[in-house]
């Protein structure tokens, strides 16, 4: 009788420990982009009102031709010239609580994509080939900081923005 509960007992422990082993695991996350804005250098970084994000599940090849492209929300393969211009995902704001800051929340269900950020106030725009490596994180937090003293494509992180006086840019970073 006790060797059957032992049995038993084993048995219950088997099962209770492949509970564990069927848990889903996704890259799935949103984004929740704080952008910021720095109208001249080493000047405060204020909140950059305004802006609006999206993003398309495309690879590398794809970016963005210019500011009014940014704005249509059209993108261009690097390779072929075909354009897209209805984005798989558009960014909605956030609001952080116990933050001054204003974010983009943008939902990435997939583990590839090109996510675009647009300034109209500044006429700039950013953009970065995002790869979700992470599992079961909920939230991605990521920062950009529109630079609007700059007068060129410049890196900033892992985002590329692009000013008002860069007319086109094939130049891509991969996340």
């Amino acid at each position: 009788m006790v060797r059957v509960f032992i049995n038993m007992a084993f048995a219950l422990v088997a099962i209770l420990s492949l509970t564990g082993c069927f848990k889903k695991v996704t890259t799935d996350t949103t984004l929740r982009i704080k952008v910021l804005s720095e109208k001249v250098s080493g000047e405060e970084r204020i909140p950059a009102e305004g802006c609006f994000g999206y993003l398309y599940y495309v690879g590398t090849d794809w970016t963005i031709a210019s500011y009014e492209d940014a704005v249509a929300k059209t993108i261009t393969n690097t390779t072929t010239g075909e354009k897209m211009t209805e984005p798989d995902v558009e960014g909605e704001p956030y609001a952080m609580e116990n933050s001054s800051n204003n974010y983009i929340s943008i939902p990435q269900n997939k583990p590839q994509a090109l996510v675009v950020m647009v300034y109209p106030a500044a006429q700039m725009y950013a953009y970065m080939h995002r790869l979700s490596e992470a599992e079961n994180l909920p939230n991605t937090y990521i920062s950009l900081i529109f630079h609007e003293w700059k007068t060129d494509t410049y890196p900033e992180g892992k985002w590329t923005v692009v000013s008002p006086t860069t007319t086109t840019n094939n130049n891509s970073f991969e996340d």
